[in-house]
């Protein structure tokens, strides 16, 4: 009897001692350098980060910029030779640079099966040419417009609205529909029909590519030959113009957060942005229309609604730096955070979750109802980054074509002139990266 207790003693501590060897590294806490933006979406990815440590040993060091500085203090550590982050959440616009210099480590490299990628749309965009992931989203989001329900559902409007107009007053679907609504709505300097971004930025490439595209009109045809120049870009190009006489006259020098601090302060009935800013329209510490406010898609041309177009695509998302020494903890911590069990902790603390399942989750759609709409636009539309998916789509449409829309909203040159020379500068700069023969 003392022989096999002792026996199953010495069994005991040798298995023992030798899970001690085995354990994996994480099994010791590990601490991970991470940057982001100061953001929204960061803050609700945030708050798993005590539970991470709990559940996985990882602390989290986290530094946040601003995004206007963000992309630059990125760029400039990345190419220093030696990245201050083990971990960097970042826009999907700007990684692709990354992973063409070499300065990030591939996801594929661990056992990505539990990452269950079959549920995060658009995931192949994130696979290099090696065919190997990088980057790993958290949040996605799509454009369309965010309108007052109060002001869409009050019986005096609406008996107003169709007296005038000859329909019922609802979210737009045309493009016609749209200019109708922003002008009934327009009563400065209480109220604008329609708030929008109009500085020369990427915001205003996001304004004329949201018409482009639900014209059937494009940046690029399938021989990478430039085409903004067409009846659809000229069209896309006055109508914009049309819909900044219902916009504040100061949103020509709007971007993002003006546009946003507009509707959100309740001076406008619609909002032309993305998914996102539907978080912001609900937070009582931001807004003055908590409650009041719903999603709608980008309203197109009557003879593209029942055909799938281009839709503008957003992501956010995590990736390694090939210097970092904490892979491991890395690769852990993304698998946690971007988990269908995290996320759906995490969205309604301020996220459009990345993974398809979690947006019609219980638990999200009791905080945010409208999150079903923007699933649905996302299931019936062709999910297009504002940027040609090249290392020059930066340049293509932050440059480019908000300065060709620009010239043309301030009267400087007419639209197909605008455009013209928009082509020429893309057709000249993908002439020089190789791509014709």
């Amino acid at each position: 009897m003392l022989f096999k207790r002792s026996f199953s003693l010495s069994v005991f501590l040798i298995i023992f001692f030798i899970s001690l060897i085995t354990l994996p590294s994480l099994a010791k806490e590990v601490t991970l350098k991470i940057s982001s933006e100061v953001g929204i979406h960061t803050e609700a990815w945030k708050t798993d980060l005590k539970r991470l440590y709990k559940e996985k040993g990882i602390k989290v060091k986290l530094e946040q910029f601003p995004f206007k500085k963000y992309r630059e203090k990125l760029m400039l550590d990345y190419q220093s030779g030696s990245p201050s982050y083990d971990v960097n959440y970042l826009s999907y616009g700007w990684y692709r640079a990354l992973v063409d210099g070499g300065h990030l480590y591939p996801l594929s490299n661990f056992d990505i099966k539990g990452l269950n990628l079959s549920e995060v749309p658009n995931i192949n965009l994130f696979f290099g040419k090696d065919k190997k992931l990088y980057f790993m989203p958290f949040m996605n989001e799509i454009a369309g417009i965010i309108y007052r329900k109060d002001l869409f559902e009050n019986p005096t409007e609406k008996k107003n609205f169709k007296a005038k107009y000859g329909y019922d007053l609802a979210p737009p679907k045309t493009f016609k529909q749209y200019r109708d609504i922003a002008e009934f709505f327009y009563r400065p300097p209480k109220l604008y029909g329609v708030s929008l971004m109009g500085k020369r930025s990427v915001f205003l490439t996001v304004h004329f590519m949201n018409r482009l595209w639900g014209r059937g009109g494009d940046i690029l045809d399938k021989n990478m030959k430039p085409i903004l120049n067409s009846p659809e870009g000229v069209e896309a190009l006055n109508d914009l113009k049309e819909m900044f006489k219902y916009a504040n006259p100061a949103a020509s020098t709007h971007l993002f957060h003006e546009a946003v601090t507009e509707f959100t302060q309740g001076k406008s009935a619609m909002l032309e942005i993305w998914s996102t800013v539907m978080l912001y329209a609900e937070d009582p510490k931001k807004s003055r229309v908590v409650g009041k406010v719903s999603f709608a898609p980008i309203p197109r041309r009557k003879d593209f609604l029942n055909k799938e177009v281009p839709y503008l695509y957003i992501a956010w998302g995590f990736v390694i730096a090939n210097k970092s020494k904490k892979k491991d903890a890395a690769f852990e911590f993304i698998k946690y955070i971007t988990s269908k069990e995290s996320m759906i902790r995490t969205t309604p603390h301020g996220n459009i979750p990345a993974r398809l399942s979690v947006m019609d989750a219980p638990e999200v759609l009791k905080v945010f109802p409208w999150m079903k709409t923007i699933k649905e636009t996302m299931l019936k539309s062709k999910l297009t980054p504002i940027y040609p998916w090249i290392p020059e789509g930066v340049t293509i449409s932050a440059d480019y074509i908000s300065l060709a829309v620009s010239q043309f909203l301030s009267g400087e040159k007419s639209a197909k002139e605008a455009l013209k020379e928009a082509d020429r500068k893309i057709y000249k700069l993908l002439k020089e990266g190789g791509y014709y023969k």
